[in-house]
């Protein structure tokens, strides 16, 4: 009897040992994929802060004004008028 408990013990105490081995075994698989998904999200969150950057930069009116240069656009100096309105609107038609 007390063999067969010592015995049952002495398993017991196998399986855990292996149980364990096989939990530190796990959590260091799933320690590397966690790395690896911070640094994925680092990318992520850098390649967004550069995009957010060109955001910016394209909608500022120093670019506008950039291109409108570039495009060889003028401001105009004296604006034009309509000297008849029968040109812009006429109710009788």
């Amino acid at each position: 009897m007390k063999r067969s408990i010592n015995s049952l013990i002495i398993l017991m105490l196998f399986g855990l040992i292996a149980a364990n081995i096989f939990l530190f075994y796990s959590s260091i698989k799933i320690s590397d994929e966690i790395s690896v998904y911070e640094q994925r999200i680092q990318k992520v969150h850098h390649e967004n802060i550069n995009l957010e950057k060109d955001l910016a930069r394209l909608s500022s009116l120093q670019y506008a004004q950039k291109l409108a240069s570039n495009l060889k656009f003028s401001k105009i100096s004296q604006p034009s008028y309509l000297e008849k309105l029968v040109y812009a609107f006429n109710p009788n038609q």
